[in-house]
């Protein structure tokens, strides 16, 4: 691999959708955590429920495969911002998101990830959305685009934003207007400042379906300090920096999965 090709890679090997509505290769409940557990016994609606528990044995099953353990020994634990890890395998990186009856699992071994995965529909108030979560060229580029685009393109940028803000696993501590995705599905390097460091990212489209768009990120690189030098296409800027160790990336996780 090239190393342009490294520079704007994404390690997930294992990254998949699973419609929630028809899954049926469940395991016991038993198998989810006492979290888990109170987690969907205080959704409301039976069907949100029903979704939720799949979505998480989905996860373990996945993680499962990935890393060779019997599903009794996944101990998934979770950080300060409520983002869930794998205890005891602290390199192994994965991401759920679900919207409605679909889910996305990613799974790494490299940097945090971050999926995140939005169904299509129409979405009447994204002017007003993207005014407040979008930068000022992401809006006009979504202002400029022509009707029947809208809906696609500001779901993309808002699963960009979310795929990125949980691979850094802060919550709601970096606001999504002080970074740019953009519109496209399309890879590219993202930089955050969180804390007086400049983050470095690589965000990109999950598989493509037609119901639906899904992005993933991965947090590749920690600075102290921006060196930073333009893209061509004049977006964010790709930073000049080493990549964080394990304990860096671990003070900042944590991201409601």
């Amino acid at each position: 691999m090239n190393s342009s090709a490294y520079a704007l890679s994404i390690d997930a090997p294992v990254c998949r959708y699973v419609d929630l509505d028809s899954f049926t290769d469940l395991l016991p409940a038993q198998v989810l955590s006492e979290e888990e557990c109170a987690r969907a016994e205080n959704l409301r609606s039976p069907i949100d429920r029903q979704r939720f528990v799949a979505a998480h044995i989905a996860l373990r099953q996945a993680l499962s495969e990935y890393t060779g353990l019997h599903n009794a020994a996944l101990q998934l634990s979770t950080g300060s911002f409520g983002r869930p890890s794998l205890s005891g395998h602290t390199r192994t990186q994965f991401s759920l998101s679900h919207s409605q009856g679909l889910a996305l699992i990613a799974i790494g071994g490299r940097g945090p990830l971050g999926a995140d995965v939005e169904l299509l529909r129409p979405v009447p108030d994204a002017a007003v959305l993207a005014a407040e979560y979008f930068t000022h060229r992401e809006q006009e580029a979504l202002a400029a685009l022509p009707a029947h685009e809208r809906d696609r393109a500001f779901l993309t940028c808002w699963s960009r934003k979310e795929a990125c803000l949980k691979a850094i696993g802060v919550g709601l501590l970096v606001s999504s207007q002080t970074f740019e995705v953009g519109l496209a599905p399309e890879r590219r390097s993202v930089e955050l400042s969180v804390a007086g460091r400049i983050l470095w990212l690589v965000v990109g489209p999950a598989p493509e379906r037609l119901d639906c768009v899904g992005s993933l990120a991965e947090w590749r690189q920690t600075e102290a300090r921006a060196q930073s030098f333009g893209s061509d296409d004049g977006g964010t800027h790709m930073s000049r920096s080493t990549a964080p160790k394990t304990s860096t990336a671990a003070r900042y996780a944590g991201a409601t999965q």
